[in-house]
C-alpha cells in the first residue's frame, strides 16, 4: 500500500455552520437577561475591539474600502452576496442589507431572534466606527428580516 501525503490548510476548506447564528443569539439572550441592555452592548463592544484587529490594520492602509471589502466577504461567506449593497465615497460608506442571512436562517428553523440581535449591527457598527475614528449612523433596521441600512463616515472636525 502506498502512502499519500496531502498538504491541506484550514483556508482550503469551506466551513459554514449556520447554527452559530442561533448559538450567538442565545449568548446575547443570556447576557441581556443577566446584565441588561448595557451588558449586551458592553460585551459586543469589547468583542468587536478584539475580534476585528486584523481588519483595523488593513483599514489603516486602505481606508473605507477595507471596511467595505470586509463586510462584503461576510455576505459572500453566508452564500447571500445578493443582499449586500454598498455605496463608497471618499468620505463615507453606506451599506444596505436586503435581508439578514442570520435572521433568515433562524426563522427557517422556527427560532425568533432575541430583542438584542439588532446590537450585532448597531453596537458592532459603533464599536468599529469608534476604533477607526469614524462616525456611524443606523438609518433603519427591520426586526422581521434584519434588513437594514447603516453608514460609516469621516467626522468633520
Amino acid at each position: 500500500m502506498e502512502n499519500l501525503v496531502m498538504d491541506i490548510k484550514a483556508e482550503d476548506n469551506e466551513y459554514l455552520h449556520k447554527d452559530f447564528h442561533i448559538s450567538g443569539d442565545n449568548g446575547l439572550l443570556y447576557v441581556g437577561q443577566k446584565y441588561g441592555d448595557n451588558g449586551v452592548r458592553e460585551y459586543l463592544y469589547q468583542f468587536t475591539k478584539a475580534f476585528y484587529v486584523p481588519m483595523f490594520e488593513v483599514y489603516k492602509k486602505e481606508g473605507l474600502k477595507a471596511l467595505m471589502d470586509h463586510q462584503q466577504k461576510l455576505y459572500e461567506a453566508e452564500k447571500m452576496p445578493e443582499v449586500f449593497h454598498a455605496e463608497l465615497t471618499d468620505d463615507s460608506l453606506t451599506i444596505t442589507i436586503d435581508k439578514c442571512p442570520g435572521v433568515t436562517f433562524m426563522k427557517s428553523r422556527g427560532y425568533t431572534p432575541s430583542k438584542w440581535y439588532i446590537e450585532l449591527t448597531r453596537t458592532v457598527g459603533m464599536a468599529i466606527a469608534d476604533e477607526l475614528d469614524l462616525g456611524f449612523s443606523m438609518e433603519y433596521y427591520n426586526e422581521e428580516d434584519g434588513a437594514c441600512k447603516y453608514k460609516y463616515f469621516k467626522r468633520a472636525f
